[in-house]
């Protein structure tokens, strides 16, 4: 039986956050993420989500070490369904009926899906979850931290972190708006970035048996905004692939 829980972000103090500023002023961007392999996800549409447990985290350091890079999305849609890799901690999820899936466009990604573009908003945003393989891909705080450094001008609130419980795992939330630069090697270019206003972040870090697995999205403010609950509720379903 699933299990699952929605998200209420607990945000920082402004100390917290002040620090946190301060810190990511001297942080350089990162590379983005390091090797993996291919995907498990279910199309069912979106679930209800329920009554979940929330917490704060304890202060994130922002300037966390580099990973290599990944390939850049593809733009061909894939057909929707079952698929299961042969990872000893493999996850599942439902995937929110309104992403397009893509095909993995490198074995660094277990899944990735094209967000439509919210009104107003010029182009859409991309949802990867990432798995680098047994013992790989770093710790929780580290993640959470360059994450948030590739993001400036956060405004008052800073970043906001939290947990939940979903298929009995304890999911560590992100979420982050302002300035975003991605890495080179994320865009699919050895060209230098150009940096994208008014972008948002919405990433988990999910334990699986062997290593954390990473649901990264990216997008416009508007995009990301209106995915919010489709997000949560995909982090709602995760459970042990059985």
């Amino acid at each position: 039986m699933r299990t699952r829980g929605t998200f209420q972000p607990v945000v920082f103090s402004m100390t917290l956050a002040a620090a946190l500023l301060a810190s990511v002023a001297c942080a350089s961007h990162s590379e983005e993420e390091r090797k993996g392999a291919t995907s498990s996800a279910s199309r069912e549409g979106t679930p209800a989500p329920q009554e979940g447990r929330t917490a704060s985290l304890s202060p994130i350091p922002v300037h966390a070490p580099a990973m290599s890079g990944d390939d850049a999305a593809s733009g061909q849609a894939a057909m929707p369904g079952e698929a299961t890799g042969g990872d000893s901690g493999e996850l599942t999820w439902t995937v929110p009926k309104e992403w397009q899936e893509e095909p993995a466009t490198s074995a660094m990604r277990k899944a990735q899906y094209r967000l439509a573009a919210a009104p107003g908003d010029r182009e859409g945003g991309e949802c990867v979850v990432y798995y680098f393989g047994a013992g790989q891909g770093g710790d929780v705080k580290s993640n959470l931290g360059r994450w948030a450094s590739q993001f400036t001008g956060w405004g008052s609130n800073g970043p906001k972190f939290s947990e939940m419980k979903a298929g009995g795992l304890t999911v560590s939330r992100a979420e982050v708006r302002g300035t975003y630069t991605p890495s080179p090697m994320a865009m699919g270019s050895s060209s230098e970035p150009q940096p994208k206003p008014d972008y948002m972040l919405l990433g988990a870090i999910v334990p699986g048996g062997d290593a954390n697995w990473f649901f990264k999205c990216t997008g416009p403010a508007k995009t990301m905004e209106a995915n919010r609950e489709r997000f949560d509720a995909l982090l709602a379903s995760v459970h042990p692939a059985r």
